[in-house]
């Protein structure tokens, strides 16, 4: 084992630890399964000693193909306890997309953790038993040995780029070890807690649940039903802690206030994160009668590891909040965090949960990370202004990223995907907030002799077999030309605001 007070992998002890004193405690929920911590310790085991084991030569990652099931949650901690890097692989997303990146990673091995679906066309692909009667032998379930270090890749995650390639995060596992036993502290989760599995595994945020929840000897749940039914299924599985993105947390408020309908009576912690939270959300939240529920809003990005700032908006013992022109605050830096504010406005945080940068790509890498007297930055893209509370307030981004539905999109990426499809002769691309939802849409001018209808289609057929989902345009709105700035740059919010106007018109 390894010992305590190191960076390392020792985060997963207390994980192994429960599971040999308390076996038989549930570890994760899943629609109906109740799996042990015994259990999963066995099939994490299994994970970790059939992969490659972990050498001091670098080792491309492993890639998990993952579907939202407690064998996903299995698979990476099963590669995390061998001291191996993974990479997810979303089932549902194109299979072009897929390939694509273990073509780019080298990926030489893979956990598929159902037998249906795609499947990685890899020599080495590993298939666990996932039995339910397994369970490590007594005194057995312990955090094999790998030997890994700190600055070891843990994972690499990739988000979306204005190069028109996403790009790769590498995060290493002194990442993990940092910002774990906070987030456990900040989010109230012991042995006591049931903690929704509210994302897929294919993103960062749901370490945020996993990790947590199983070092802290609780319960996960995972339940397909979430989506559609969060109320049911957190009365139903008693839910205390839940990690919502923030337009989902919009929408749920708003529906649960005009259905009259009360929050699970079991529900004490409500983190949302990903989006601005809207001022008028967190007053009908208050209007639920939810003074009873933490209520934290929380920043963070994929090169830094889950969770940088938080600062809780409602429930009992919330502050007072600062003065802030009608924006709320995205918080206080976590005690492990360090953070810089430039004289533009701009957002640099430092500290052990910092990537290692982006995967073969030196230039990218330089940009956004700098080393100054000792100490590495990673520079955001988000422009801050300090309260006096010393609380960060979101103000906008230096770059064309936003964030949908919780996902970082670039819109100068979505741009070229628009613009690279059959009969597109440019494009532009924006969020549009529509009351409590955000969506993506994209503006394309079509050719001459092409009819926009025939294009639209074509444009939505192709990204469906080439991309992730969430870089997809929710709305493919032809226009007969973009507006455009007097230096003759695309003005993608007056193209919006035309498109709106234009929209509200026609109602």
């Amino acid at each position: 084992m390894h010992p305590p007070g190191i960076f390392g992998i020792h985060f997963l002890e207390p994980f192994f630890e429960t599971a040999r004193t308390d076996p038989a405690r549930p570890a994760v929920v899943d629609n109906g399964l109740v799996v042990g911590y015994g259990t999963l310790a066995a099939w994490v085991l299994e994970v970790a000693s059939s992969v490659a084991p972990r050498t001091d030569a670098p080792q491309p990652p492993v890639g998990v193909v993952v579907h939202h099931s407690v064998r996903d949650v299995a698979a990476l901690l099963g590669v995390l306890a061998a001291g191996r890097a993974y990479v997810p692989l979303e089932a549902a997303h194109p299979a072009a997309r897929l390939e694509s990146v273990l073509a780019r990673l080298g990926v030489e091995e893979a956990v598929a953790t159902a037998g249906t679906g795609w499947q990685p066309p890899l020599a080495r692909v590993v298939r666990p038993r996932w039995s339910p009667a397994a369970a490590a032998p007594a005194g057995a379930a312990v955090l094999p040995d790998s030997g890994v270090r700190p600055g070891d890749p843990a994972y690499v995650l990739f988000t979306s780029g204005s190069t028109g390639e996403p790009k790769g995060v590498v995060v290493p596992y002194r990442a993990l070890a940092a910002v774990v036993p906070p987030l456990r502290t900040l989010y109230g989760i012991g042995p006591d807690a049931t903690v929704l599995h509210f994302h897929g595994a294919g993103g960062d945020t749901s370490l945020e649940e996993i990790l947590p929840t199983l070092t802290g000897g609780a319960t996960l749940v995972v339940d397909d039903a979430a989506r559609e039914g969060f109320a049911q299924v957190a009365e139903e599985q008693e839910v205390t802690v839940a990690v919502l993105p923030t337009g989902f947390w919009h929408a749920l408020t708003g529906d649960l206030l005009h259905q009259g309908a009360a929050l699970p009576p079991s529900l004490r912690t409500v983190v949302i994160g990903g989006e601005a939270v809207r001022a008028d959300m967190l007053e009908r939240w208050h209007r639920l009668g939810a003074g009873g529920v933490r209520l934290l809003n929380t920043y963070g990005s994929t090169e830094t590891a889950l969770v940088t700032h938080a600062v809780q908006l409602a429930g009992p013992g919330a502050p007072e909040l600062p003065g802030t022109g009608g924006d709320l605050p995205i918080g206080l830096p976590l005690p492990h965090v360090g953070q810089h504010v430039d004289d533009s406005g701009e957002l640099h945080v430092s500290g052990p949960g910092l990537a290692l940068g982006y995967h073969a790509a030196v230039e990218a890498t330089a940009a956004r990370f700098r080393e100054e007297d000792g100490i590495r930055w990673y520079r955001t893209g988000d422009l801050v202004t300090v309260t006096p509370s010393g609380a960060l307030v979101f103000r906008g981004r230096s770059d064309h990223q936003v964030k949908i539905r919780g996902h970082r999109v670039d819109l100068v990426e979505v741009e070229g995907l628009v613009g690279s499809c059959a009969g597109v002769r440019e494009a532009a691309a924006v969020r549009v907030d529509r009351g409590e939802h955000s969506t993506l849409a994209a503006f394309f001018v079509p050719l001459d002799g092409h009819d926009p209808a025939e294009v639209a289609a074509g444009v939505r057929a192709r990204l469906a077999e080439s991309t992730a989902p969430h870089l997809v345009p929710s709305l493919l709105v032809p226009v007969a030309e973009l507006e455009r700035t007097h230096t003759g740059k695309v003005d993608r919010t007056a193209t919006r605001d035309r498109y709106l106007a234009a929209a509200g018109a026609g109602r």
